[in-house]
């Protein structure tokens, strides 16, 4: 049995969150938020920042014992499999990001269906594990994408993670979605990322740009509070926003430098205190432990709910 779904070290009655990562470059990341001159697009220095901060989140995952859910881009699977193998290989579960990082509402149907085939097979050649989960560039599944969701479906995947329940953001965010772990018709799971109701408003704070502006005691509420009402937290974070890579672009705004460059780099303290405090498992584990996962087959194995 894969790891992904044997039994974990903690309680039956524990609430448990995932820690998920998102896997690109920062210039991949940013390529549809503001202008990028390509000499920061090079292939070879974005390969390099990637595998300079994996690097470093395996080895911060590793002094904290946590397994955690990567979600990759295929691209990522074609041109650096040994990095894909080697989180694979240290028992963290392997996720789709899409093939490249483009908002899918930006994309036709027929694309999208293409594309997600050839990523989710690039990170399963690469992993040697069936993928089970997915999640939107930029949480671009909003009111002009949904279609995705049966894409995501027909093509196999088990879970989705990609929609930002509230209201307020410029790229991404669904208000009226709900805000936990749900089943949708087609029988997709939904895993949205976390928010927190405070006088009648949902606030994200699921990680991020979230997790580096907030205070550390406001994020660290908010998990205890979920927690506390047996709700499981989706945190997410980006490889260049926690390790000693990341692209230096020059001209941008003001408010652009502080929203895409501030406290990067330096979150070893926050995310020390976040794993020190807080459960943390792969999506699928969690899944399984909340009784959406009852069964596997194969080498590659086959959830069903």
């Amino acid at each position: 049995m894969n790891f992904l779904l044997a039994t974990d070290h903690f309680g039956p009655h524990e609430v448990v969150n995932c820690f998920s990562i998102d896997v690109e470059s920062f210039s991949e990341s940013n390529l549809e938020s503001f202008p990028i001159d390509s000499r920061h697009l090079d292939r070879a220095r974005q390969n390099h920042e990637i595998e300079r901060n994996v690097d470093f989140i395996l080895s911060l995952l590793a002094g904290h014992h946590v397994k955690a859910t990567f979600f990759f881009l295929g691209r990522i699977a074609r041109d650096l499999p040994q990095v894909v193998g080697r989180v694979a290989q240290e028992k963290h579960e392997i996720a789709c990001h899409s093939l490249e990082h483009f908002r899918l509402y930006g994309l036709k149907p027929e694309v999208f269906a293409q594309q997600l085939s050839a990523a989710k097979g690039l990170l399963e050649d690469a992993s040697g594990q069936q993928v089970y989960g997915f999640r939107a560039p930029d949480f671009s599944i909003t009111g002009q994408s949904v279609w995705a969701l049966d894409e995501l479906q027909k093509a196999g995947f088990f879970y989705d993670s990609s929609i930002y329940p509230f209201a307020g953001h410029d790229v991404y965010g669904i208000a009226e979605a709900p805000s936990h772990v749900h089943k949708l018709a087609n029988g997709l799971i939904e895993w949205p990322l976390a928010t927190i109701e405070i006088l009648n408003r949902r606030l994200p704070f699921g990680g991020g740009g979230y997790f580096r502006l907030y205070p550390a005691t406001f994020t660290e509420f908010c998990f205890s509070r979920l927690n506390g009402q047996r709700k499981p937290c989706m945190f997410y974070i980006h490889p260049y926003e926690i390790g000693p890579a990341i692209e230096r672009i020059a001209g941008l705004s003001k408010l652009r430098q502080f929203r895409h460059y501030f406290r990067c780099g330096t979150l070893n303290r926050r995310l020390d205190r976040l794993l020190g405090k807080f459960r943390f498992v792969p999506a699928i584990t969690a899944l399984r432990q909340m009784g959406y996962v009852t069964e596997v087959t194969s080498s590659r194995e086959t959830a069903y709910v």
